[in-house]
C-alpha cells in the first residue's frame, strides 16, 4: 500500500475466513477492541473528526454461527459513538435483495439479522451502483445475484455524515462488489512541473515517441546537446500523453460507468447479447489496465 499505512490481520483458515483492516496511520489511529473470525472491531480516532467504532464483517454462512456475530456487534452498539459496520454478512433481508435461484423466504436468518439491526439502531443507507453485490458467475438459469454485502450506520454516524453515500463498485477481481462509504469527493491533482512518469512505460507508443524525439538535432557542446535532448524528449512525452490520452482518473470513471451500466442491465433482467457480454469483458480488462496505471501514477 505504500508508506503511511498500518494494518491488522485476522488470518484465514485455509481458503475460508480471514479479515484485514488497513488505515492511514498519518491521518488516524486504530485501536483493536475485538478480533474474531467473523468480525474485527476497533476504535478509529481521526484528527478533528473524533472517535468512531468501526467493524469489518465476514459473516458465517451458517445461521446459528452468525448468532455469535450479532452478539459481538451488538455489545458495542450502546457506546455513545458513531458506529459503522461494513462487510459480507452472507445474509439477505428480502426478495428485493435477490434475483435467480430459489424464491426468498423470511426465514430464521433474515429475521435474526433484521432484529439485530432494529435493536442496535443500525440503518441501511441507500446505495449507488449495481443493485446486487455478489454473483455466482454461472450462466443461464443457474445464475444468481444477491446483496450479501452492506454498510450499516447508527444514528450518531448519520448525524456526523449527513451526506454519506454507499457505492457498489463494479465487480472486477472478485465475485463480490467492493462497497465504498463515500464521505466526499477529492479532485485528482495533476503535476505542476514536468517530470518523467513511470506510467508512460506501460504505453508501447511511448517508446516510439522517445525514439523520434531523440533524433532531433541540437547545437552546442556534448553536455549541452544531451541536456537539450532530455528536455525536448520530456516535453514531447508530456504533450503526447496530454493530447493522446485523457487523465487516468477520467479514463477510470469512463470505464467504470460502462461496466456499471452493463452489470446493472444484466441485474435488471434485461437479456444481454453476445456483443454486450464481449464488451463487458473488454471494458473490465481496460478498467484493470487503467487501475494498474493509476496505481503506478
Amino acid at each position: 500500500m505504500g508508506k503511511g499505512w498500518d494494518f491488522f490481520l485476522y488470518p484465514s483458515n485455509g481458503l475460508s475466513c480471514g479479515i484485514v483492516v488497513m488505515w492511514r496511520s498519518d491521518l488516524a489511529s486504530f485501536s483493536l477492541i475485538t478480533p474474531n473470525e467473523q468480525c474485527v472491531i476497533g476504535k478509529l480516532c481521526i484528527a478533528n473528526k473524533g472517535s468512531w467504532i468501526i467493524s469489518t464483517v465476514y459473516g458465517s454462512r451458517d445461521v446459528y454461527s452468525r448468532r455469535s456475530l450479532w452478539e459481538c456487534l451488538g455489545s458495542h452498539s450502546s457506546l455513545e459513538l458513531p458506529y459503522v459496520i461494513g462487510g459480507d454478512f452472507n445474509c439477505i433481508l428480502s426478495q428485493d435483495d435477490k434475483r435467480g435461484g430459489k424464491k426468498f423466504k423470511f426465514s430464521l436468518a433474515p429475521q435474526e439479522m433484521n432484529s439485530f439491526m432494529n435493536s442496535c439502531d443500525l440503518h441501511d443507507v441507500g446505495v449507488v451502483g449495481p443493485k446486487y453485490t455478489w454473483c455466482n458467475n454461472k450462466s443461464g438459469g443457474a445464475r444468481i445475484w444477491e446483496r450479501l454485502d452492506r454498510c450499516l450506520l447508527n444514528s450518531k454516524a448519520l448525524e456526523a455524515l449527513p451526506h454519506a453515500v454507499i457505492r457498489h463498485v463494479a465487480r472486477v477481481a472478485s465475485d463480490h462488489c467492493p462497497v465504498v462509504l463515500q464521505l466526499n469527493f477529492q479532485n485528482f491533482q495533476h503535476p505542476k512541473i514536468l517530470r518523467f512518469e513511470d506510467v508512460w512505460l506501460s504505453y508501447p507508443a511511448a517508446f516510439y515517441v522517445v525514439k523520434k524525439a531523440w533524433r532531433k538535432q541540437f547545437k552546442g557542446d556534448p553536455m549541452e546537446v544531451l541536456n537539450k535532448k532530455f528536455r525536448f524528449v520530456l516535453r514531447t512525452l508530456f504533450f503526447w500523453n496530454r493530447s493522446k490520452h485523457k487523465s487516468l482518473m477520467e479514463l477510470k470513471e469512463k470505464h467504470k460507468k460502462v461496466v456499471d451500466d452493463l452489470q446493472i442491465e444484466e441485474a435488471n433482467g434485461i437479456g444481454m447479447s453476445e456483443q454486450s457480454v464481449l464488451l463487458l469483458k473488454s471494458k473490465v480488462h481496460e478498467l484493470n489496465t487503467t487501475l494498474a496505471r493509476l496505481n503506478v501514477w
